[in-house]
């Protein structure tokens, strides 16, 4: 058997520094992150929670509150674009249903960082408010549409650009016969070629010559309104076309049964007269 072997002192010290030494560099080794976060055995004990707050430190909540700052934004644009259209559809701000915001500012007074918690509770709730704002929004602007579709297809404007005999409709002397008859619509004397106007948006039904109106255009307006343009001189529009509120369609003439240059206009519903004056006047 071979003899037993005595270390000295020195020897002694060596292997405990040595061993101390590799004892620290495996504890370093485990204990202290790694650049690509892999082959970690500390971290592969972690919960995933865990793991996504190391993995996501102040800079991903301050894009969460970038993101919240964007949404405020944006309800505030919603806000001035429901005032607008409020405004245009003469809605009063007080009738609305949504109840706006008060304006917030001031100086900043010890600011901490937000929780990521509340930071999502917060883009939840904004979240909510946008869409409904959006859906007032939409209803607004179906109201306005309807309002000013409504208003374009209504006979208010003048077909010409000269006054109207205000005794024209309603029962009269017929100027041909002498005897009393009803006249169904207004008449506007001027000259021959003087621009005719549509009072109002729609579509040509009637574009054509006859032996009492002479040459003459009627537009359907919807609802069964009905306006029409006699005695023309030159008509400029066709059955079928579509015109808008003020566009000319003819000029005037002295065709048909006419004692001169002059626009006969009516307004009718439904077929029956209507006073064209209740709707000029307004």
């Amino acid at each position: 058997m071979a003899r037993a072997k005595t270390l000295t002192m020195f020897q002694i010290l060596l292997v405990l520094l040595t061993v101390s030494a590799i004892s620290i560099a495996l504890t370093l080794a485990i204990i202290l992150p790694q650049a690509d976060g892999r082959n970690n055995p500390v971290r592969a004990l972690l919960p995933s929670q865990l793991q996504f707050t190391l993995h996501h430190p102040q800079k991903d909540l301050d894009a969460l509150a970038l993101q919240l700052g964007e949404m405020h934004a944006r309800i505030m644009r919603l806000d001035a674009l429901s005032t607008r259209l409020a405004k245009m559809a003469g809605i009063k701000e007080r009738d609305l249903d949504a109840i706006q915001a008060p304006g917030a500012g001031g100086p900043q007074v010890n600011p901490q960082d937000i929780s990521e918690a509340q930071l999502q509770a917060g883009i939840a709730d904004l979240a909510q408010q946008i869409e409904l704002k959006s859906d007032r929004l939409s209803m607004l602007e179906a109201m306005l549409l309807q309002q000013t579709m409504q208003k374009n297809m209504l006979p208010d404007n003048s077909p010409v650009n000269v006054g109207y005999n205000s005794s024209s409709f309603g029962w009269r002397v017929d100027p041909f016969s002498g005897r009393s008859a009803f006249h169904e619509g207004l008449d506007f004397t001027a000259a021959t070629g003087t621009p005719i106007h549509a009072a109002a948006g729609g579509r040509v039904t009637f574009a054509e010559q006859t032996p009492d109106y002479g040459k003459i255009i009627k537009i359907n307006h919807g609802s069964g309104l009905e306006t029409r343009y006699a005695h023309a001189s030159e008509l400029l529009v066709k059955a079928g076309d579509v015109v808008r509120k003020g566009q000319l369609i003819a000029r005037v003439g002295n065709t048909g049964r006419s004692t001169g240059p002059h626009l006969h206009f009516e307004v009718r519903r439904d077929g029956a007269p209507m006073d064209p004056r209740k709707f000029l006047q307004n």
